[in-house]
Formats: C-alpha cells, structure tokens, sequence
C-alpha cells in the first residue's frame, strides 16, 4: 500500500514542482520596466516605440461606452500621459521620453486612471516614473 502513495507523490511533485504562479512571474502585460526595455537594445529609442513594440494594445485600449444627454454612444478612449505623476498630455508626448530614462512605465484602466487622478471622462492612462538621477 506504501508504494502507490509514494508513486503518487512523485507524480503530483514532478508536475507542479516547476509551477510557477501569474503573480509570481516577471512580466505583466500592465507594467513595463526599464530592464524589459533595455533587453530590447538600441531598436527602442522614445516611451513611444517601447510601448508600440512591447505592449501594442497599451495604444487601441477598448472602446468605451459614454453616457450623455442624448444617452449611451461608443467612443474610443482616450489615452492621458502622466510623467512622474503629473498630466503631460495626450499619447504623443510619450515621443518626447528618451527610453534610456524610463524606471517604468504602466497602463491604467479607465476606473484605475479615474481613482488616482480623478474625473477622467473615460480616460485610460499610461504612467510614466523616469530613473531618479543621482548627483
């Protein structure tokens, strides 16, 4: 009767003795990190290509149901850019963020954008932290 119980358990370890779970793996598909950026080498100059090339779907989030007068309409959401948390514009000013200064950079749904920074009007957002620079 022992050996059954001992195949058993040899079984039930080789099958999740390298299992590693979501939470504890490196990537996440809403944060980028500087180290992710730098594997990449000189193909990735601005925030803007880091993103494009590493996390695409950070560009076309979900189009979001709006409610105004005349009732529900789809748009598309926007997407707000927040340097060191502070609101530096609309997508287009991730062209200005040299990657090489980037300590990370992470996607914000509409209700996450809206519970740190605010009425967002459907806003999703991407937060940008730079490297602390060392005197």
């Amino acid at each position: 009767m022992r050996t059954p119980t001992i195949a058993v358990l040899t079984v039930a370890v080789a099958t999740f003795g390298g299992y590693v779970p979501l939470h504890g793996q490196h990537w996440q598909k809403n944060v980028l990190t500087a180290e992710e950026i730098a594997k990449q080498g000189d193909n990735i100059t601005t925030a803007y290509d880091a993103v494009a090339r590493l996390r695409p779907r950070w560009l076309h989030p979900s189009d979001v149901t709006m409610r105004s007068a005349g009732g529900p309409s789809v748009q598309a959401a926007q997407i707000k850019v927040y340097l060191n948390d502070f609101n530096a514009g609309d997508i287009d000013y991730l062209k200005s963020i040299a990657a090489e200064n980037i300590q990370e950079m992470r996607f914000l749904s509409q209700n996450e954008t809206a519970s740190r920074f605010g009425p967002t009007e459907g806003q999703v957002s991407i937060v940008v932290t730079l490297k602390k620079r060392h005197k």
